[in-house]
């Protein structure tokens, strides 16, 4: 009882100055009943009873005492008691699941009342309705591997698209598990998530795809499990207009449930598996909520204590007390029509904003009801900036600016905060704003207050390896500097050498040039003689350039003569366009010069087969399959998957 009277405060205090108003008009309604009292003095007392009427003023009295009370009643309601705290979360469950439904040709296989795929469709089913929040996308898979649904908190979207799934709507044959896994773990990626839970629905794996899991599987960030469905016995698929399903042999094929490859996959990589039954024990053992699936650096649900507001409570007593001053007709009395007015219609009438996102300040209204914690908490998930200014509490002002990029204000935020979760998110918000050494000395912290906190050592190990391939990135770069100077420096102090090399060739040239003018003429001779073999090497030098000229210019001749012949044929399509151009032209002029009653007939008929045509496609069936399919297909040619080789089995 201590603890609850030591814990009772106003929420929205300022609202019991409201009281003030009630305080003079009950002091008003004092002095009223005195000055009522005071006609004893100058009326005799046996004339008092027949001149005043009694009833009525007790009844106004009754009422206006009523009107009192339901004011001190709203006003007490509207400041907002509280007593207790109760946890608020404030962040988003960001739970991954990916399913990965086989859609290979066995997957038609009746041996499970109506098929393997349709009961595989209702178990998928199940799970969605039962998963209240978290993100789920869905992959369906056969010999290539496609996208249903991205992850998504949408589960009607999900649902919606299951029943169009089908086997025969699968552009490639096969099946292969390991490009479901390898593109689901892609999206996730994508996503900015940094776990998943993976849900594999099959009616079974080969040896190979063992190993081709092995090698796409990431266990480090995706748990995988399996959910077999079939029978050991197995069915014919029964093949839309096509009879059943043979192989290339002639033999109807009976594809049957072997679970020794999926036993063996659960021992290499302790993936968990079930067989798929008629209640929901299967896919519930598999999917443990105990696996924690945060996102980097963002991963801890956080989780703050509120004041609870009680202040409901009080609208019960106003109830009877509305219902007594109806039947009295107090509330259509002036006083108390401007009262409901002030309380009721004037925040009503406040002018909203154009725009439906635009909640740069709180209303009136907003104030009257919530808090300004409340306010942000409700902004928090569509507009976390504006979440950001509304909070009044600090964790609270950080987790919204961290959710909206504003790691500095985040920063400010949670720098006081000196315990482990405050540290740990400190940390966190320095390691997104890119100081990494001070993230590491902030988890540093919160392990040492807290050394189980496995979310912080997890975090502390990514920004650690974040910080090593930065430096190792900035001493790359320096490297590369360095080098680009050094070939730089080479690359000026051969352009000085070869200049200097050319200027002693030609001074030497020029000199050899005047000795050969100095020589007399029977000195020349000699010399003539011993260059016979240079100058022979320089005419080759000289017919190969020549060759080479010659074969440049008829080249250039080529392009001049290909270019002219495009620059006519382009005069001439213009010309052509010219004349279409002008033919058209005509046409519309004639039609438009003749008379109207045609005109009207021809708009006529064309209503006419526009109705027509718009009964014709209500008459297409909507299959949301067939747009699947095409989606399918679509994708699976811009893979280039047609140039791939077959799959040893097709279904």
């Amino acid at each position: 009882m201590m603890e609850w009277i030591q814990q009772f405060h106003f929420l929205r205090p300022l609202w019991l100055l409201a009281l003030l108003p009630a305080l003079l008009f009950f002091i008003l309604l004092l002095k009223r009943q005195l000055g009522a009292g005071q006609w004893h003095k100058a009326v005799d007392a046996h004339l008092l009873p027949h001149l005043l009427d009694n009833s009525l003023q007790r009844n106004n009295h009754s009422g206006t005492w009523l009107i009192l009370f339901a004011w001190l009643i709203t006003t007490l309601a509207l400041a907002g008691p509280s007593w207790q705290k109760l946890p608020a979360p404030v962040q988003k469950n960001q739970d991954a699941l990916v399913i990965l439904l086989d859609m290979s040709l066995s997957m038609a296989a009746q041996d499970v009342t109506p098929d393997r795929a349709t009961r595989a469709i209702q178990k998928i089913t199940d799970i969605i309705r039962a998963r209240q929040d978290g993100l789920t996308a869905l992959i369906s898979y056969s010999g290539e591997a496609h996208t249903v649904t991205p992850l998504t908190d949408d589960r009607d979207t999900i649902q919606n698209l299951l029943p169009s799934l089908s086997p025969f709507i699968m552009p490639k044959p096969g099946s292969r598990p390991d490009k479901a896994i390898a593109l689901a773990q892609q999206l996730v990626s994508d996503t900015g998530i940094n776990h998943a839970q993976l849900l594999l629905i099959t009616d079974g794996i080969q040896h190979k795809d063992i190993r081709r899991i092995k090698t796409v599987l990431d266990p480090q960030r995706f748990r995988l499990s399996v959910l077999a469905v079939g029978t050991a016995e197995g069915a014919p698929v029964a093949v839309p207009n096509s009879g059943f399903l043979r192989d290339g042999s002639g033999n109807i094929v009976l594809p049957q449930l072997d679970l020794k490859p999926i036993r063996e996959l659960s021992q290499q990589l302790s993936t968990p598996w079930q067989a798929l039954r008629f209640d929901d024990s299967d896919w519930q053992s598999l999917l443990t909520n105990d696996v924690q699936l945060e996102q980097q650096l963002s991963s801890q649900q956080t989780q703050f204590d509120q004041w609870h507001d009680q202040g409901y409570w009080l609208i019960f007593l106003l109830l009877p007390i509305t219902l007594m001053l109806f039947r009295r007709g107090v509330l259509f009395m002036p006083p108390a029509t401007l009262l409901l007015t002030l309380f009721i219609i004037m925040p009503l009438l406040q002018p909203q904003s154009a725009l439906a996102d635009d909640q740069s300040s709180p209303s009136l209204w907003d104030n009257l009801w919530q808090t300004p914690n409340q306010q942000g908490a409700k902004l928090l998930e569509s507009n976390p900036a504006e979440a950001a200014s509304r909070f009044e509490h600090p964790d609270w002002q950080g987790v919204a600016a961290y959710r909206a990029g504003d790691y500095q204000q985040s920063l400010d935020a949670f720098a006081n905060n000196q315990t482990a979760t405050g540290r740990y998110n400190y940390g966190n918000a320095l390691a997104q704003n890119g100081q990494y050494q001070e993230a590491l000395a902030a988890y540093d912290e919160a392990l040492q207050q807290n050394p189980d906190f496995a979310d912080a050592r997890e975090n502390r190990a990514i920004v650690e390896q974040a910080l090593k391939q930065q430096q190792q990135e900035q001493q790359q770069n320096q490297q590369s500097s360095n080098q680009q100077q050094d070939s730089e420096q080479q690359q000026k102090q051969d352009q000085q050498q070869q200049g200097s090399d050319q200027q002693q060739s030609s001074e030497q040239q020029n000199s050899n040039q005047q000795n050969s003018e100095q020589q007399k003429p029977g000195q020349q001779k000699p010399a003539k003689q011993k260059n016979a073999s240079e100058q022979n090497q320089s005419s080759q030098e000289d017919d190969s350039f020549a060759e080479q000229k010659a074969r440049e210019n008829a080249e250039q001749k080529a392009k001049e003569s290909a270019e002219q012949k495009a620059k006519e044929n382009s005069e001439q399509e213009s010309k052509a366009n010219i004349e279409q151009e002008a033919k058209e032209n005509a046409v519309q002029e004639n039609q438009a010069q003749q008379p109207q009653p045609q005109t009207e007939t021809q708009t006529d008929l064309s209503r006419e087969e526009q109705a027509a045509m718009q009964q014709w496609l209500n008459r297409i069936p909507d299959e949301p399959g067939n747009l699947l399919q095409r989606k399918f297909l679509y994708q699976y040619r811009q893979q280039a998957g047609d140039n791939e080789q077959q799959e040893d089995v097709l279904w």
